[in-house]
């Protein structure tokens, strides 16, 4: 029987992470367990032997079907804690049907097991090892860390040397053939796009069929394009929260894209998709940068700016378009946007101009003649006002942030 602080302890755990928790003498002899279900249910038989030979007074045993499972001696005792399982994706039917063929489950059973492996919430591997570290500490006051966890089991495999071989060989083989990464100055330019809510200069580079040279992070053509998809709906995530879009519908989309290209069989739909996924972000980027009360005259003048960026823009040109007075349009426009309609074109202007400094080889002349400025010197000082440098020093700056 149980201490009451053993119990407690247990208890606890469970309370705080929904874990299957046992007590087991040290020859794998059931004491109690939480939940209070039955042995036929549980899964952790087929572990067991593996957990109870571990040399070590913690430790942890990842499954086939990648299930989690602790072990925590308790060594004053003579007994251990078997912790799991746990897993940090949604089981699938051919999955649960593996896990109860190896633990000897009865077909029959099959309902009762099924709503019992529901019931625990899924975890992080990390966040596992993490709950196993915290329980040995309130068991044993041993600190085991996550890391020393990891390396107990993965004592013989050296990450460090292997990166720096691969490394090595791969700098000199891509200095023999004369290739080198060139994409970092596209990548750019889509994470800017995408943070300003630029659907158009996105869709632009992708009509101009412009491309970059990535080096392989796969062994085979189909692996290559969904990790190359990975990398670039995370670089654009981040840049779509940087810009405004709410955290949470950032990552759900995130999440979405790539399982959706994880199901794709065929590379130009993956790349149909990688493009599809930028042009999304940067449509929702910009619908965020719009007041959720702004009204229709409003967002009409915001698209007239965005459309005319390289035309001289005056309020009655606006107010033609809308089909408003000016007098109306500048009131409702600072109203709904707490800025005044000149001041948010030449916002627009001075967007347009950072992103030219940074992406073209312009002269300051040629930019401020194509975005209708009155004069270079006018251009020059506005710029200067808004982003607090001059054109130049801004040009610097993104030029040494590259390099």
């Amino acid at each position: 029987m149980l201490s009451k602080n053993l119990s407690f302890l247990m208890e606890s755990f469970y309370n705080l992470t929904g874990l299957p928790i046992r007590y087991c003498e040290t020859d794998g002899m059931l004491v109690r367990m939480l939940p209070n279900s039955s042995q036929q249910l549980d899964p952790y038989s087929s572990v067991l032997p593996k957990l109870l030979e571990a040399s070590h007074d913690v430790q942890y045993v990842v499954t086939e079907d990648f299930l989690f499972y602790g072990k925590i001696d308790d060594t004053a005792n003579k007994g251990c804690f078997i912790i799991g399982p746990g897993y940090n994706m949604p089981l699938s039917q051919p999955q649960l049907t593996k896990i109860m063929v190896s633990a000897k489950i009865a077909a029959r059973d099959r309902e009762l097991f099924t709503e019992w492996m529901s019931e625990i919430p899924l975890l992080s591997f990390e966040g596992f090892l993490n709950a196993l570290s915290f329980l040995n500490f309130a068991l044993n006051r041993n600190r085991v860390s996550v890391e020393q966890l990891l390396l107990r089991v993965n004592s013989s495999y050296s990450v460090e040397p292997a990166i720096t071989t691969h490394l090595t060989n791969a700098l000199y083989h891509a200095a023999e053939a004369a290739y080198f990464h060139n994409t970092y100055n596209l990548e750019l330019q889509i994470i800017t796009y995408v943070r300003n809510g630029e659907r158009d200069k996105l869709a632009a580079l992708f009509e101009n069929s412009v491309h970059g040279k990535g080096g392989p992070v796969a062994k085979e053509a189909l692996r290559q394009e969904k990790n190359i998809f990975i990398v670039t709906v995370t670089l654009v995530t981040r840049a779509a929260i940087e810009g405004g879009l709410n955290i949470e519908t950032a990552f759900h989309l995130s999440d979405i894209y790539i399982q959706q290209a994880e199901g794709l069989s065929r590379i130009e739909a993956i790349t149909l998709l990688r493009q599809q996924m930028v042009l999304e972000f940067a449509d929702r980027v910009a619908k965020s940068k719009y007041p959720a009360n702004a009204s229709l005259v409003t967002l009409q003048c915001m698209q007239y700016v965005k459309k005319h960026i390289n035309s001289p823009i005056l309020l009655r040109d606006i107010s033609e378009a809308v089909g408003f007075s000016a007098s109306y349009i500048s009131k409702k426009f600072a109203k709904e946007m707490g800025v005044n309609l000149n001041d948010y074109i030449n916002a627009q202007k001075i967007q347009e101009a950072k992103n030219l400094l940074a992406f073209t080889n312009k002269s300051l002349s040629e930019i401020s003649s194509y975005l209708c400025f009155s004069s270079q010197s006018y251009f020059q000082n506005l710029f200067k006002k808004i982003v607090g440098m001059t054109p130049m020093q801004y040009r610097n700056s993104f030029n040494q942030h590259k390099s």
